[in-house]
C-alpha cells in the first residue's frame, strides 16, 4: 500500500510536472558580456562544445523541462554575431533578441531590466548566458514559488555565494557567503516580478543582478533554495572551457 505522505508527495510532483507543461515560462538569457580573457573566442553563447554551440545546448535543455516557453536573449558584446546565428537557426522559434547597447558601462541589472520590459509574462527564469547546464540542473524548479539554484559542489568561478536560513530561503548574496549561486533565478508571480522591475528601474545601471536580488529579499518576498546535484559550468575563462571539453 502507498502511504499517505508518499501519495501527497507524488501528487505534488505530478502537479508541478503538469504546470511545467502548461504554464508559459519566459526564459531570459543574459548574453551581453565577454568572458575573462576570452574576447578572441567571440561571445560565450557561440563557443562550441563537442560540435554544439553553447546556446543550442541551453535552448535544448530548457525546452525539455519547459516546453511552453518564450526566450529573450539579451546581447551586448559581439551582438551581431549572436543575432545573425539566432536569425538563421531559430527563425521559426519563439525567441527574440534585445540589446544592451551600453553593456560596456553597465552590468546585469540593466540587461535584466531591458529584458523584463520586453515581456508581460509573470513566470520568469533568468540565466547567465555563459552557463553550461543539463536538464537535471533545472528540473527541480517549482513554478509555484520563486527560487534560485545553488551548487552542491564548489565551482571556483561562481563568485557570488549565498547564506541560507533554517527555512531554506536566501538571506543574503555576497562574495564571502557559504554556498555558491549558480546564477539562475526563477520568479513565480506578477507581484515579485513587478517588485524586481521597480528595483531595476531605479538602481544604478552599473549594479549586478545579485545586488538587486538583495534588495528584493529585504522586502516581503522570499527566494527558496534549490540545491543542484549536477555540476554547472560558467564558461567565462579558458581554464573552465578546457575542463568542460575534457569532462563532457
Amino acid at each position: 500500500m502507498i502511504s499517505k505522505n508518499k501519495f501527497i508527495t507524488s501528487a505534488k510532483a505530478i502537479k508541478n510536472s503538469i504546470n511545467c507543461h502548461k504554464a508559459l515560462v519566459t526564459i531570459i538569457l543574459l548574453c551581453d558580456s565577454p568572458g575573462y580573457r576570452m574576447k578572441s573566442y567571440g561571445p560565450a553563447s557561440l563557443i562550441s562544445i563537442h560540435n554544439k554551440k553553447l546556446i543550442d545546448i541551453q535552448i535544448a535543455n530548457i525546452a525539455k523541462v519547459f516546453p511552453n516557453n518564450e526566450i529573450i536573449v539579451c546581447v551586448g558584446f559581439d551582438a551581431e554575431k549572436i543575432c545573425k546565428y539566432i536569425r538563421q537557426k531559430y527563425r521559426n522559434s519563439n525567441i527574440r533578441i534585445v540589446e544592451n547597447q551600453n553593456f560596456h558601462i553597465s552590468n546585469s541589472c540593466e540587461s535584466v531590466r531591458i529584458s523584463l520590459n520586453n515581456t508581460t509574462n509573470d513566470k520568469i527564469l533568468i540565466f547567465d548566458g555563459s552557463l553550461h547546464f543539463t536538464e537535471n540542473s533545472i528540473n527541480k524548479i517549482n513554478l509555484e514559488q520563486s527560487s534560485i539554484i545553488t551548487e552542491k559542489h564548489k565551482q571556483d568561478n561562481l563568485d557570488i555565494c549565498v547564506n541560507i536560513n533554517e527555512k531554506n530561503c536566501i538571506e543574503h548574496f555576497s562574495f564571502g557567503a557559504s554556498t555558491a549561486w549558480s546564477e539562475i533565478c526563477f520568479l513565480h508571480n506578477y507581484d515579485i516580478v513587478e517588485s524586481l522591475r521597480k528595483i531595476l528601474s531605479t538602481c544604478d545601471k552599473s549594479k549586478f543582478m545579485f545586488e538587486a536580488l538583495n534588495e528584493l529579499i529585504q522586502t516581503k518576498y522570499s527566494l527558496h533554495n534549490i540545491t543542484n546535484d549536477h555540476i554547472i559550468y560558467k564558461i567565462n575563462n579558458l581554464k573552465v572551457y578546457n575542463k568542460l571539453k575534457e569532462e563532457t
